[in-house]
């Protein structure tokens, strides 16, 4: 079997999908919580509002008559959005939703990767979907076109338990002792008329992301539970109007732009034919590094954008956090965290896929087996355990390529290696890495194998390039 067959096999074989994660939790006799319990999701982004969802849905399915209240601000949740098939395949199979056509601003059907030493194309064998998070600039977000049909689909009664309260901020979290709720939700003063400024409620889930890290709110309940947030690492995103350009040949291709800037693996992301969102990991880009991208001449081969820093739509650069491992404690007696506070996903690529998964067996686990540390134990964080594996290579294999990268010597000859193999029509081991981790279709380990099988393929060239000789 020739290299581009075995890798087009390994692609297949090893391709990732909903039933490789995700096994249903059997309804047991006597489980799960009871009739007119009361859940109080804080944060209406994709993972609240697919648990809203499912929960609803798993409960009425159940027979079970349960309450449930969203509380959601309406901010800006970051512009980036990269739908994977993975993503899209899971959010219709759990949760009988689509991408509606009029989020989407962008197929993508090309991957460049771009290091100091040249660029690689990569086709891709299944288009990306670019849309952004949350509304803006006159285009519906992804998280929001969710929450907008958080009810669609339901029966009726499961839709008259659903209460849905923004735009509006929750200010504290209080544990009740010796009452008939457990938990007491103090809103802000910012809310829709006739809304109650506290919630009473039985259930606490926390939904709210990255950006409530270092606000009050969650600060005070994680005194309040023992939460402990998963380790992360900086990141940043903003959106940028190329209309400006003198030459703009972007068109449906994504970019990975690594150790351009040291330590720092930087994505394009097209959203328009005049419009990109520029992504980062691992540092929270500056105005002068933005003079640095685009005026790489790989980068410029592709784009001439004079005075970046002056076509930002948003005017400014939005800082991030990724998380790069599991939360140690992420869930207790009628509380838990879902989303990308819990770490527990796929780390540095496909959030959406992660989200969802997570939410749906966290509403299982609620309706089948309970609320109490014990049942969440068993019903959720057993089950979500399935990425933390191979999360250990997708962590190693970060850090060992910040390093490599600024690497003269392997910069070069990554680039030569992935050039010898352009003449298969989807490439070899390299191009399937790097397809890999744009599509987050293979696991991190598979990905690391396939990095190693296209180097070892080639040793004549990793000399070369050791000895300072063209390659």
């Amino acid at each position: 079997m020739v290299p581009n067959q075995l890798s087009s096999f390994l692609e297949r074989r090893f391709r990732k999908r909903l039933k490789g994660f995700y096994t249903p939790l059997e309804s047991l006799d006597g489980r799960g919580i009871k009739d007119n319990t009361h859940v109080t999701v804080i944060g209406g982004g994709i993972a609240g509002s697919i648990f809203v969802r499912q929960l609803a849905l798993q409960a009425h399915k159940a027979g079970k008559k349960i309450n449930i209240t969203m509380v959601n601000s309406t901010n800006c949740n970051y512009c980036g959005g990269l739908i994977t098939n993975l993503a899209m395949d899971t959010l219709d199979e759990l949760c009988n939703l689509d991408i509606p056509d009029d989020i989407v601003l962008k197929q993508v059907t090309e991957c460049i990767y771009i290091n100091k030493a040249g660029s690689i194309n990569v086709e891709l064998a299944k288009p990306l979907t670019a849309t952004l998070r949350t509304s803006r600039f006159g285009y519906i977000g992804f998280d929001d076109s969710i929450k907008n049909r958080v009810t669609q689909g339901l029966p009726k009664e499961a839709i008259e338990r659903i209460e849905i309260i923004e735009p509006t901020l929750a200010k504290k979290v209080l544990r009740l002792s010796g009452q008939e709720h457990k938990w007491e939700v103090v809103l802000s003063k910012r809310n829709p008329d006739n809304t109650n400024k506290v919630l009473k409620t039985d259930i606490v889930v926390m939904a709210c992301g990255f950006r409530s890290v270092d606000k009050p709110m969650l600060k005070n309940f994680q005194e309040t539970t023992g939460y402990q947030p998963p380790p992360y690492i900086p990141a940043s995103v903003t959106e940028v109007d190329t209309s400006k350009a003198t030459k703009n040949l972007i068109s449906n291709r994504m970019f990975i732009l690594d150790g351009i800037i040291p330590d720092c693996v930087v994505a394009f992301i097209p959203k328009g034919p005049k419009w990109l969102t520029l992504t980062t990991l691992n540092k929270k880009l500056s105005i002068e590094d933005l003079d640095i991208i685009f005026g790489h001449p790989q980068v410029q081969e592709f784009i001439e954008l004079s005075n970046p820093s002056d076509c930002l739509r948003c005017h400014t650069i939005c800082g991030a956090k990724v998380y790069l491992g599991a939360s140690k404690t992420f869930y207790g007696d009628n509380w838990f965290v879902i989303g990308d506070l819990t770490g527990y996903g796929r780390v540095l690529k496909d959030g959406y896929f992660a989200a969802v998964l997570g939410a749906q067996l966290a509403a299982e686990t609620l309706v089948h087996l309970g609320a109490d540390y014990q049942s969440l134990r068993k019903g959720y964080h057993n089950r979500l355990k399935h990425f933390a594996k191979d999360n250990f290579y997708g962590r190693n294999l970060f850090k060992l390529n910040n390093w490599l990268s600024q690497k003269d010597w392997f910069a070069k000859t990554f680039i030569a290696v992935a050039q010898s193999e352009s003449k298969y029509k989807y490439g070899s081991y390299v191009h399937s890495a790097i397809r890999a981790l744009a599509n987050g279709e293979l696991s991190y380990k598979m990905i690391v194998f396939l990095f190693a099988m296209g180097l070892i393929k080639h040793p004549f060239l990793t000399f070369r390039a050791l000895m300072g000789k063209k390659v």
